[in-house]
């Protein structure tokens, strides 16, 4: 089994971004000079290899990396530690259950803060506090397993969970790119899956820009955003009122409260009394419902336009052209249309063949 990224098995290090065709080279060379960070994982971010360094290199090795690499970025950011437990868990469970339950067990959970949400197949369920005290037992910052109930079903993005093991909470605080956030998953949608593509939208933000986040959540985007840049503005917007509460929160606990304005309520009626016209960018990370506030979106866009991040499922080999052909489709007789693909690119798995997709495109006036 492998768990999804985890807060507290990140470390923050001094890294260098250099592109992916160099990494090779790079990492020889940082071995030889005795920078490179041995306990944390490289990482891979649009085309950047990303690694950690165990210091920042002095004068003379700067001199010298640029000199075999070309020019590169030095940046702190978190990578996950070469330590981790990976595998560890099936080898507890064997002990534990028959083999022919641990096949059936879901390889894939998600640990947030100090909280694990486990997914287990109907026949699994039966094990589950077999399950969840050798996740506690590998995982020792977890303090509280959850199962999932069911679906997402509302608009409010919440999914019923079922507590099985250790403290009966469902707050913990939850920690990215140098970020913290105060999460309830019983109250608020968040996925720690979306960590890259947290980063990825945030990196493209310019000074001055003025963002629509319509589907915040507890605000990781727009957080990020603030975080990364003190010339922005930022509206974050949520249809569940505890989410917009705990955006609130964690906007003065990141102190970045000065640059975003939390909206609580339908993103289509907050744009059209409050916000139309005023965005660059607008951010549309609800894949199920996306498509249905489009409309919405460009009216948040300035008179010439400006990029939004669309957000929607797609399935099948082809399901990144299924993906722009929904987008193109949505914008028919809408009075917008797509200028420039900038980006399409699969965020993550959610089923056999079934891929959530993000398009970063930019709109513009029919």
């Amino acid at each position: 089994m492998s768990p999804n990224t985890d807060s507290n098995l990140l470390q923050e290090s001094v890294s260098l971004s250099i592109p992916q065709k160099q990494g090779e080279k790079a990492i020889q060379l940082l071995g030889k000079l005795k920078l490179l960070n041995r306990k944390l994982a490289p990482q891979v971010i649009d085309d950047q290899l990303h690694v950690p360094l165990a210091r920042a290199p002095k004068a003379q090795e700067q001199e010298l990396l640029e000199r075999v690499l070309g020019k590169q970025n030095l940046l702190r950011e978190e990578f996950r530690s070469r330590l981790e437990p990976v595998g560890s868990l099936e080898k507890v469970l064997t002990q534990q259950l028959p083999s022919s339950i641990i096949r059936l067990v879901s390889k894939s959970f998600d640990i947030i803060g100090d909280i694990a949400i486990i997914e287990l197949s109907p026949e699994g369920e039966p094990f589950e506090k077999d399950i969840a005290e050798a996740l506690m037992k590998v995982h020792k910052n977890v303090k509280s397993v959850y199962s999932k109930a069911g679906p997402i079903t509302d608009n409010r993005r919440l999914r019923p969970l079922h507590h099985v093991l250790g403290a009966n909470r469902t707050q913990t605080i939850y920690k990215e790119m140098g970020c913290r956030f105060k999460i309830d998953i019983s109250k608020a949608f968040f996925s720690p899956r979306l960590s890259a593509e947290h980063r990825r939208v945030a990196e493209q933000v310019r000074p001055g820009e003025c963002v629509v986040d319509m589907f915040a959540g507890v605000g990781p985007f727009s957080i990020l955003i603030a975080k990364r840049l003190n010339d922005v503005q930022i509206h974050a917007i949520d249809a569940n009122p505890e989410a917009a509460k705990l955006i609130g929160e964690n906007a003065k606990m990141n102190k970045v409260q000065n640059r975003m304005k939390v909206w609580s309520g339908d993103a289509r009626v907050v744009i059209k009394n409050n916000l139309a016209g005023t965005a660059t960018r607008v951010i549309m990370n609800h894949p199920s419902q996306a498509r249905e506030f489009l409309e919405a979106a460009c009216e948040a866009l300035g008179r010439d336009g400006g990029i939004v991040h669309y957000y929607t499922f797609a399935e099948g080999a082809d399901n990144e052209s299924r993906a722009r052909k929904e987008l193109a489709g949505a914008l028919a007789n809408s009075g917008w249309k797509i200028e420039k693909i900038m980006a399409t690119r699969k965020v993550r798995g959610v089923a056999p063949m079934k891929w959530q997709v993000a398009i970063d495109a930019e709109l513009v006036p029919a």
